[in-house]
């Protein structure tokens, strides 16, 4: 019975988790300054403002910066996690779960095309586009 009781207990606080570690910031907040809002919700993953930060170090030909952004844009995200469970009662390994964590997305359209441009000029170092 109490193995049971620690199972429940562990999946909630694990399904409670992954909000609070995440530390989200209040991005609108910051709405009368538009570069430290659009650092705020690039930082938090939103690709439309990554791409943005990107092109704009690519225009101040600040190429290390950004690779960085537009990578980050131009990445797809599955919509899905992992989290690790810990082993409980007697068991010896834990458990892999998977948990929803939004929609899918296939990448920002633009940023996968700068960093194809980029690598076509060799501006970047190594660049890999998918």
């Amino acid at each position: 019975m109490i193995d049971i009781l620690r199972v429940i207990v562990t999946v909630i606080l694990l399904m409670a988790l992954p909000g609070c570690s995440l530390f989200i910031a209040d991005c609108s907040k910051l709405v009368d300054d538009l570069a430290a809002y659009r650092k705020c919700t690039a930082s938090q993953g939103d690709s439309q403002a990554q791409y943005e930060l990107g092109l704009q170090a690519f225009e101040a030909k600040d190429y290390k910066m950004a690779l960085k952004w537009l990578k980050l844009a131009a990445t797809p995200n599955s919509g899905r996690s992992a989290v690790y469970m810990p082993p409980v009662g007697g068991a010896t390994y834990g458990t892999v779960m998977m948990m929803d964590t939004g929609q899918a997305t296939t990448g920002h359209k633009g940023a996968q095309a700068l960093l194809k441009e980029m690598k076509a000029k060799g501006l970047g170092g190594n660049i890999t586009v998918r």
